[in-house]
């Protein structure tokens, strides 16, 4: 029984080499697959690079200017704006009595002087604390939601380093699409940039950071 298993592993070792061999030269191996994929990909982000680049996460303990809602609201964004105008992105708000909400960003808005608005468009919300009917737990009426919900608030990113002021948010606002998609469209004097910067607070822990 020693001497075929002597026999046949040689054999094996051959056939297996010979078979890596013939996945080198072919050219569905799969590192050509890859690079196929992966070309036209960064043909396309080369013609239509980014612009704007915003992203944060941290936390807000109220109350504390505008946000009057004692305890503590966490959220996290990634939002990205190319040359071609497409904005891309999403956001994760919780806030202090429970409620989340998630959100796919659609578009941002320089508000000048530092301030991104981001508007974005209502995927799901868990009113954890609160009966579902409750006009108080989002603004929007029940009869908008969820088909017809956005969302936006404006963040400030104060630079960085120890010595750095504290980047900046505002509470999210929750309106329609109508609404959200007026926001978007608005042009060099936009309804946010002077109203904005009176209810930005200071976040307690996290980081924003906008690049572009």
């Amino acid at each position: 029984m020693r001497s075929t298993i002597r026999r046949i592993a040689p054999i094996a070792a051959v056939a297996m080499t010979v078979a890596f061999l013939a996945c080198e030269e072919s050219p569905t191996s799969i590192d050509s697959v890859a690079d196929v994929q992966t070309a036209p990909q960064l043909s396309a982000d080369a013609g239509n690079p980014v612009v704007l680049s915003v992203r944060g996460s941290g936390h807000v303990v109220g109350p504390k200017g505008s946000l009057t809602e004692p305890g503590k609201r966490t959220f996290s964004f990634t939002a990205k704006r190319r040359a071609d105008g497409t904005t891309t992105g999403h956001t994760q708000l919780k806030t202090a009595l429970g409620q989340r909400q998630n959100g796919r960003v659609y578009c941002m808005a320089d508000l000048g002087g530092g301030n991104i608005a981001i508007i974005a468009e209502g995927l799901q919300r868990v009113p954890e604390n609160q009966p579902p009917n409750s006009l108080g737990a989002y603004g929007v009426p029940d009869a908008e939601r969820p088909g017809n919900h956005a969302l936006f608030f404006t963040v400030r990113d104060n630079g960085e380093g120890s010595n750095a002021p504290a980047d900046q948010i505002t509470g999210a606002t929750n309106t329609t699409l109508g609404f959200a998609n007026g926001l978007c469209a608005a042009g060099a004097s936009h309804p946010l940039a002077g109203l904005a910067p009176a209810f930005l607070v200071d976040i307690d822990a996290g980081n924003i950071q906008v690049s572009q």
